[in-house]
């Protein structure tokens, strides 16, 4: 028997209805946002980007909702192919945009240290830390230092050249091969 407040419409019904009833958003989102925070911090390991690119997400999403067609698929798929698309955008640009909230008028939300630690509190990483470890050991050590100094040190692909004893043209190579191994290693364990 569902809770006495909980919305039995589907995600459908409160995308049609977002328009006109503020309330089926906020529904719709309470349904998905520990969901697709979860998708955005396992991936970039960052709450304040991962918050970001969620919000971006839900806003774009809103936009969008008349584009949406009920399938039969989830409409969480729906979601995570706007979440993708967002994520692919802010790592090319090295930024999260933020056209979707500023269209809606919506500020951006400063995450604060309380705010950090729910986010990973609600999004459980130590199986995938253990995972990236695990994964990063199997490696040859060229290519995992290029990922550590990169990736885990944010250095500059010339300081990562540089502790690397290589050019930067190798340690970029480096580095993308150690990314692309990485990413086949955890498809395989994940």
């Amino acid at each position: 028997m569902p809770a006495p407040d909980e919305d039995l419409r589907s995600d459908a019904q409160l995308l049609a209805a977002a328009g006109e009833d503020a309330e089926a958003f906020g529904v719709f989102y309470d349904r998905h946002v520990r969901v697709l925070l979860g998708f955005f911090y396992r991936r970039t390991l960052c709450a304040e980007m991962a918050a970001d690119l969620t919000a971006e997400t839900f806003a774009a999403a809103f936009i969008n909702r008349r584009r949406y067609r009920d399938t039969g698929a989830p409409t969480r798929a729906w979601l995570l192919g706007i979440g993708r698309r967002e994520l692919s955008r802010a790592l090319r640009k090295q930024r999260v945009e933020t056209r979707a909230r500023e269209r809606l008028g919506l500020p951006r939300l400063e995450v604060d240290d309380q705010s950090l630690e729910r986010i990973e509190e609600l999004v459980d990483v130590t199986p995938l830390v253990t995972a990236v470890k695990q994964a990063l050991s199997s490696m040859s050590p060229k290519l995992a230092d290029a990922v550590l100094l990169r990736v885990a040190h944010d250095l500059p692909y010339e300081e990562v050249a540089a502790r690397l004893g290589c050019s930067e043209g190798a340690a970029r190579v480096r580095v993308a091969r150690g990314l692309a191994r990485l990413e086949e290693l955890l498809e395989v364990s994940g």
